[in-house]
C-alpha cells in the first residue's frame, strides 16, 4: 500500500512538473512572410530576414557564400562562434535567411544597428526610453515606472521594423509598437520600439 501512494505521489509529481514547462518556440522559412525576430528565454535570438529574389540574375548560391564569410569572419574576430546560418531557402520568389545570435550585443555588432536586451530593474541604462507604455492586458497607458518595476520582465530595444516573437508573455510595448497576441508584436519603424516581456 505504501508503495503504490509512494509510485502515485511520484507519478503526479512529474506531470505537474510537465504541465508546468514553458513552451519553447521555433521558427523556420515555412513560418516567415516578413522580417522576424524571435527572442528565446536564454537571451539568444532568430533572426529571419526576407528579401525579393525573384530576377532570373540572382543566384542563391552565391548569396550563401557572401553570408557564409560574413558570419566566419565575425566569429573569428570575437573569437568564438556567436553568429550562425540556421537556414537560407528560396520561398515564392523571396529569400529568407535565419540567424542566430547567441545574445543581442552580437546581433547590434554583427549588424552594426543598435539595439538591447535587459532586465527591467537595470538600473543606469545608456538609452531614453519612453516616458510611457501600452499596457498589453489593460489596452491602457501607464508610466515607465508602472512599466518596469516587475524584475522578472525583460526589456527589448529595436530600432527595425519586425515581427517580433518572444517566449514569454508581452506585458507592455511602446506605443509604435502593434500588439498581435500574447506573444507577438510589430514594430513598424526606424524609430525606438521597446518591448517588455516576462519570459
Amino acid at each position: 500500500m505504501k508503495r503504490t501512494l509512494i509510485c502515485i505521489i511520484l507519478i503526479l509529481s512529474i506531470l505537474m512538473l510537465a504541465g508546468c514547462r514553458k513552451e519553447e518556440i521555433f521558427i523556420t522559412s515555412d513560418d516567415i512572410i516578413n522580417d522576424t525576430m524571435l527572442i528565446k528565454r536564454n537571451g539568444s535570438m532568430y533572426v529571419a530576414i526576407v528579401e525579393d529574389f525573384d530576377k532570373s540574375y540572382y543566384n542563391l548560391s552565391e548569396l550563401n557564400e557572401f553570408v557564409t564569410k560574413e558570419v566566419n569572419a565575425y566569429n573569428n574576430k570575437v573569437g568564438s562562434e556567436e553568429v550562425t546560418i540556421e537556414e537560407l531557402e528560396l520561398k515564392n520568389g523571396k529569400a529568407v535567411l535565419i540567424l542566430k545570435y547567441t545574445k543581442m550585443a552580437h546581433y547590434s555588432a554583427f549588424n552594426n544597428m543598435p539595439a538591447a536586451y535587459f532586465s527591467a530593474d537595470t538600473e543606469n541604462v545608456a538609452l531614453e526610453l519612453p516616458t510611457s507604455y501600452v499596457d498589453a492586458k489593460k489596452d491602457i497607458m501607464v508610466d515607465k515606472d508602472v512599466a518596469m518595476k516587475n524584475d522578472k520582465n525583460k526589456v527589448l530595444v529595436i530600432y527595425e521594423p519586425y515581427e517580433v516573437i518572444v517566449e514569454g508573455k508581452i506585458k507592455f510595448y511602446s506605443d509604435n509598437a502593434k500588439y498581435i497576441d500574447e506573444n507577438k508584436v510589430s514594430s513598424n519603424s526606424e524609430d525606438m520600439a521597446v518591448i517588455i516581456f516576462r519570459p
